[in-house]
């Protein structure tokens, strides 16, 4: 009898798809983006916690350049938000994460912030797996 995957399962599924081919984009990026890479996906879940996600969207915002790091996290956390992989509230095409993210009401915001963890472990798990642990 096949297994019957539940909403949930197909949640995890959906994020860790995801993850693992946002990890394997930033593998195809030089050493030092990769290096930087693999440290941001492991920090900004602890920023998040300690700071809240608003605080910690504009923060990578702030420090983001085209090309980057931080680009590259902070444009894969967005275009995750817009993805099919996420149930409930999706961020829309044509809006900036961190401008929306700002405008949602607490239940939303909290939804958000949830959801971009959940993400984002999937991330760094990947992350450290494929990615050469460097000098952070």
């Amino acid at each position: 009898m096949a297994k019957k995957e539940t909403i949930i399962t197909k949640l995890e599924s959906g994020r860790a798809e995801f993850a693992l081919a946002c990890a394997q984009k930033a593998c195809s990026k030089n050493k030092q983006i990769q290096k930087e890479y693999r440290s941001y996906a492991r920090r900004i879940p602890q920023m998040i916690l300690s700071n809240g996600l608003g605080q910690t969207l504009a923060f990578v915002f702030s420090k983001k350049k085209e090309g980057n790091a931080y680009d590259l996290v902070y444009k894969q956390m967005s275009d995750y938000m817009s993805s099919p992989h996420v149930s409930g509230i999706q961020k829309p095409n044509d809006k900036d994460l961190t401008e929306w993210v700002v405008s949602l009401n607490t239940h939303k915001y909290r939804y958000v912030e949830e959801e971009i963890l959940a993400f984002l472990n999937w991330l760094r798990r990947f992350a450290e797996g494929l990615i050469e642990e460097g000098e952070e």
